[in-house]
């Protein structure tokens, strides 16, 4: 049977609720009930209910109190809020905690009837969800074993503390690596960030494991492998006397095969160079890493072989300074149409084979926009809003993720810029001083005020101005360019962040952070970390 309770102040509502469906033929108990919010908090804490119908104004404590008590507690159950407003902020903070429905009095028995059974399918599919987890327990355990998997981990990472011990020591651990050639592979699901959003910690874990187990069952004694969860990645470690390179791919092309075919969600698979022995497995592995990565960035839907000519430092003289010169000439035509071929072009010339390097091309991407910033100011068309549009489409550039979508990026960066030049309305000379009022006093502490005594004219008016003509006001945009510097700023890792603060004009530290949040998404510190990870 599933418990009900019944939580409301008015007698004759609780009393018809629990006598007047017949409760028992839909395998439904209504196990008790109480008339405030107060009782409601200790009776949901007594029985622990799979569903609770509440009344949202109660004495005490309210339904939205109570259901945030229940909550904060950690006591999971599905709840109907039951009220006599048809408020709107009701409604949302219902939808906020999480209430399964939201019934406005009066209500008929039926259209309770239908909400308690709509719940109570809710907590069947959790229970059945709860089972399966439940189900594969025995298979995590199985191949999560800590010791196991912190060895695996070791070997690939180069940080076993004893390597000479290897072969004798990983027998013991159920781990089949003889001394002879070996691969690494890395598997990782394509769009992680997607899967996080939809499914929760648990359901993650037991994919893996689901994939693990799926590619376990495509062993075969030609070609034996170790596999096993690193960093939310599967790494793949085969190990064999006749193992070769096109041997080491097939096998791993069979393994894409099979998961292309058994799951919905898509894989991208990076291949390492063969070595001649698992103790230098991590040589391998990190080929693997950035095959995968180029894989991800240049949209490979197939397995991505480490290739030498991806190493960084070949590369820099492959520059397409010829494709740069005709997306310039596009800006100065306006042909929009011609941009973005000439953009596809720039791209385009960094073939798959030869230069799947994602580093570098988001360098290329970054040195491609440095130069247009250069041939604007050279044509006389460089402005205030052009620099904020290119030094926008910088941090864009450095976390994307694929080369479609910083394709994309350049395509719409040369689309504001024709737009920005093409514009018949020039930029009114008030809002053109104001701008170069903040671009040289940014670091003080300024304000509309003196901003607007400096062009002689009312606060009010310059106000108006910006609004107008900028789209955003002048407390808004001193702040935005002031992040703007403090981004360039953080660059330096010799200053610390309160100095950054002060460098750029806020006399609050914990404003800047708040302002720099507010327009970052990330915190100065984060913000920081980033771009050493590019470096």
């Amino acid at each position: 049977m599933y418990k009900l309770i019944i939580i409301d102040d008015e007698y004759e509502h609780v009393n018809g609720i629990k006598n007047y469906i017949a409760w028992h033929k839909y395998d439904i108990e209504v196990c008790g009930v109480a008339y405030n919010g107060r009782d409601g908090l200790e009776l949901i804490k007594e029985l622990r209910p799979d569903i609770a119908i509440i009344d949202i104004q109660m004495p005490y404590i309210s339904g939205l109190s109570l259901i945030q008590a229940v909550k904060d507690l950690g006591i999971h159950m599905q709840t109907i809020i039951l009220s006599g407003y048809d408020y709107f902020e009701y409604a949302q903070k219902a939808i906020e905690l999480k209430a399964n429905n939201y019934l406005l009095k009066p209500c008929s028995a039926e259209e309770i009837l239908q909400a308690v059974l709509r719940a109570k399918n809710l907590v069947i599919e959790e229970q059945n969800r709860k089972n399966i987890i439940s189900q594969y327990h025995s298979l995590f355990s199985k191949y999560t074993d800590l010791l196991r998997v912190r060895l695996l981990c070791d070997l690939v990472s180069n940080k076993l503390k004893k390597p000479s011990t290897f072969f004798n020591e990983s027998p013991n651990y159920n781990i089949n690596l003889p001394e002879a050639a070996c691969g690494v592979a890395v598997i990782r699901l394509e769009d992680k960030d997607d899967f996080y959003t939809r499914y929760t910690n648990e359901e993650f874990d037991f994919l893996l494991l689901h994939v693990i187990e799926g590619i376990n069952n495509e062993k075969d004694s030609t070609c034996p492998f170790e596999v096993f969860v690193k960093d939310d990645d599967i790494v793949l470690i085969s190990a064999n006397e006749s193992l070769e390179q096109d041997k080491f791919l097939e096998l791993i092309n069979k393994i894409f095969n099979y998961l292309q075919d058994n799951f919905e969600f898509p894989f991208v698979i990076g291949a390492g160079k063969i070595v001649p022995s698992p103790l230098q497995a991590h040589k391998s592995y990190n080929q693997a890493l950035a095959a995968l990565e180029a894989g991800l960035f240049l949209g490979n839907k197939k397995v991505t072989l480490f290739e030498e000519e991806m190493s960084e430092e070949n590369l820099h003289y492959l520059y397409p300074f010829s494709e740069e010169a005709r997306i310039f000439k596009t800006i100065e035509t306006g042909d929009i149409s011609k941009a973005k071929n000439a953009v596809n072009e720039f791209f385009g010339s960094f073939d798959e084979g030869q230069l799947a390097n994602c580093h570098f091309i988001k360098k290329a991407g970054t040195m491609l926009l440095n130069n247009m910033m250069r041939f604007c100011a050279e044509k006389n068309i460089d402005s205030a809003e052009i620099q904020k549009i290119i030094f926008k489409t910088m941090d864009d550039i450095a976390n994307s993720k694929t080369l479609e979508m910083m394709s994309n990026i350049i395509t719409k960066l040369i689309e504001d810029i024709m737009h920005q030049i093409h514009k018949n309305t020039p930029v009114n000379k008030f809002i053109q001083k104001a701008l170069d009022y903040i671009h040289s006093n940014y670091h003080k502490d300024i304000s509309l005020r003196e901003a607007a005594d400096a062009l002689y004219i009312s606060p009010a008016y310059l106000s108006f101005l910006f609004k107008n003509e900028m789209k955003v006001n002048f407390i808004d945009y001193l702040n935005k360019y002031r992040v703007l510097m403090a981004k360039e700023l953080l660059k330096d890792i010799r200053l610390k962040n309160y100095e950054i603060a002060f460098k750029v004009g806020f006399q609050d530290e914990k404003y800047f952070y708040k302002i720099f949040k507010k327009y970052t998404g990330l915190t100065a510190s984060q913000y920081r970390d980033s771009l050493k990870a590019l470096d």
